[in-house]
């Protein structure tokens, strides 16, 4: 997804479309995903690349902005002096107020 995502950002930026990387979490899904908002008249569209489709509101957006550098959602160092595991585990609940 957030190959497909850069694709489409660098296509649309290449005609003048401006456009933005996003990153969330789909309803029903258990990872993190990325997709794009593109400025088309005077108003964003949400654009899931990766499911040929437009997103919706199935899609919780955790981050946005001009690529992945810009969105990420977790960073850190290891030591490599010794033995490193990393485990992590994201829970999201939604619930319509």
């Amino acid at each position: 997804c957030q190959d497909y995502a850069h694709i489409l950002i660098s296509a649309l930026r290449t005609l003048h479309i401006p456009a933005r990387y996003v990153v969330g979490m789909m309803i029903g899904e258990g990872a993190t995903h990325a997709w794009v908002d593109a400025y088309v008249g005077d108003h964003f569209v949400h654009l899931d690349p990766t499911n040929n489709c437009e997103a919706d509101e199935k899609y919780i957006k955790l981050s946005h902005g001009r690529d992945f550098n810009d969105t990420i959602l977790d960073k850190g160092l290891f030591n490599f002096t010794g033995e490193c595991h990393q485990l992590m585990d994201v829970y999201v609940k939604v619930e319509e107020v």
